[in-house]
């Protein structure tokens, strides 16, 4: 069963995540989000993205050592 790990990340942002979790072995699913409407706003919009439950914790765990890591690499 898939489970969203994160909901209406922008796309650029999300291919990212994705290629991190791949990278780590975990396979990713995109799908359009409904956080947001592209015929309102433009185009483009956000994506979910979703992993296999038996790998979220894995998966979140990565993210959010990878959001550190970036925090980290802009702090002059």
């Amino acid at each position: 069963m898939w489970k969203v790990l994160v909901e209406g990340v922008n796309i650029p942002l999300a291919s990212m995540m994705k290629s991190i979790l791949e990278q780590n072995g975990i396979q990713v699913l995109t799908r359009p989000s409904k956080l947001f409407d592209p015929v309102i706003f433009g185009q483009g919009g956000t994506v979910d993205l979703l992993v296999l439950e038996d790998k979220f914790e894995e998966a979140r765990s990565l993210i959010e050592e990878a959001q550190k890591s970036g925090e980290e690499d802009t702090v002059v």
